[in-house]
Order: C-alpha cells, then structure tokens, then sequence
C-alpha cells in the first residue's frame, strides 16, 4: 500500500512502497525528500482477490515505474544536493544552476542567471536604477571639468579690463594738460596693449608644444627649440596630444595681428 508522508513544505504525498528507503523529489515544492522505510499495517489481511496478471520483469518493468514516478511529479533517484540552496544537482555537477554555488571554491557566482528569469524584476530595476546614477554622477564631473573659461581666457579677460582702465586714466590725465605738444592716441594704445598680451599666449601655446617635446626625448625637444618648421612635425606626430596647445597658439597669433595692425591704422600710441 502506498506510503504515507508529508514534505517539510506542508504537502501531504502517498508514494508508492516501491519506493521506500529512497530520495525522491517534491512535486510542489521540488526539494528531495527522503522516504521513510514502508511496513505491513496491523489490520488483517485482504479478501482474496483474483491473481493479477504478472508483471514484466527487466528493464520493460523498471522503466514503466519510472514513467509512472514521473507522471506523478517524483524522480526515482537524487544523484546530489546543493549544500546551500538544498536544490537537486547532478552527481558530476560543480556549479549549481539555481543558486550559482560553486563547491570546488565555495563560492557563489552570479553571473549564470538569467535576467528575468533568476533575478526578479524589482531587483533588475534597482541594478539599472544604480548604474545610471554612476553614470549620470559621471557625466556630471565631465561636463564641470571642461566646463567654464580656461584658464589662459580667464587671464586675457582681466588683463584687457587692467589695460582698459589705464588707459582711461592716462586719457583723462592727458586732456587735463595744457601743453597741446604731447599727443596721446588711447585707442592705439589699447590695441598694441592687447596685441601684445595675445601675442605672450599664443607663444604660451607653442611652449607647451616644445615642452611636450622635451618630455619624449631631449633631442626632440631641442630640435623644437631651435630648427625651424620641426615644431610643426613633431604637432603632426603628436596630433592627439598637442592639437589644442597648436590650434590655441594658432589663433590667438592672429588675433594678435588683427590689433596690431588696428593700432597702426589708428596712428599709433
């Protein structure tokens, strides 16, 4: 008569007494259960009833049983459980499917689930929701390192406002003199004052180029310094490195001439 049990679930199971002294698996709750030894009742034996057909014997017989276990929801051997998660593995198994433990080192991998599947859906929000504030917070620190005036802009800027009000002064002081002798030309002034001071951070810009250079080796660097035209081989080997000090010097070169020769139209200081 089939066994009676009930799995650490909760769930009351009737196995057949084939299988007793055995390890089966639970068909609600999937964990292995082991079954007690089966032993005749006390109550009295059977009416006699006509003799069954007899049972095949062999193979035939023992996998018409386990079709039949199976059909039921049990499984007639447990090759091995995982020490952690008490899930059914093989008996060959390293890695267990379910919980990610690996016996060999003793510990638990993540990497093996499955999105959706072994990871519940709160939990992949949350991961998503953590790498992109990593990835916002590291937006944020690009965008406030190349944010804002350099700091070579920074300097023109005031440098022009210092040349600026000088300028003014020495205008108002000039007007004030009687001597109508001394001329003084303010416009002209300002502009050779900031030529002069784009000049000095264009040939900052082409220092920096000879000082990237030196770093490399010393000939390079004194081939930069003193052999014409070098310093424009050694920007179009280096391009990834020194384009923006070139590009920089560049322009503010230019501009530099653009004030000068405006203070030479306005007739000079």
């Amino acid at each position: 008569m089939p066994i009676q049990t009930r799995c650490q679930c909760g769930k009351a199971l009737k196995i057949p007494d084939a299988m007793a002294g055995k390890s089966v698996k639970c068909p609600a709750c999937g964990n292995p259960l082991k079954v007690p030894g089966g032993g005749t009742s006390g109550r009295g034996a059977p009416p006699a009833a006509p003799a069954p057909a007899p049972i095949p014997s062999g193979p035939a017989a023992s996998n018409r049983m386990d079709d039949l276990f199976n059909e039921e929801g049990f499984n007639t051997q447990v090759e091995a459980i995982c020490p952690v998660c008490r899930a059914e593995m093989k008996a060959s198994a390293v890695l267990c499917t379910k919980c990610g433990y690996h016996k060999e080192s003793g510990m638990q991998f993540e990497g093996h689930k499955t999105a959706g599947v072994d990871v519940d859906h709160g939990t992949l929000a949350l991961e998503k929701a953590e790498r992109d504030m990593i990835k916002d917070s590291e937006m944020q620190k690009k965008l406030l390192k190349g944010g804002g005036l350099p700091w070579w802009g920074l300097a023109l800027v005031l440098f022009m406002l210092g040349s600026g009000l000088t300028i003014a002064v020495l205008a108002v002081n000039a007007s004030r003199r009687v001597d109508e002798s001394v001329s003084f030309n303010p416009i002209g002034l300002f502009f050779v004052m900031s030529g002069s001071a784009f000049y000095i951070f264009s040939q900052a810009g082409m220092l920096m180029i000879v000082i990237h250079a030196f770093k490399q080796s010393v000939g390079k660097g004194l081939l930069s310094l003193f052999v014409p035209l070098y310093i424009i081989y050694h920007v179009a080997t280096n391009w990834a490195d020194t384009w923006k000090f070139f590009v920089a010097s560049i322009v503010l070169g230019g501009i530099a001439g653009g004030f000068f020769a405006a203070a030479a139209a306005s007739g000079g200081v």
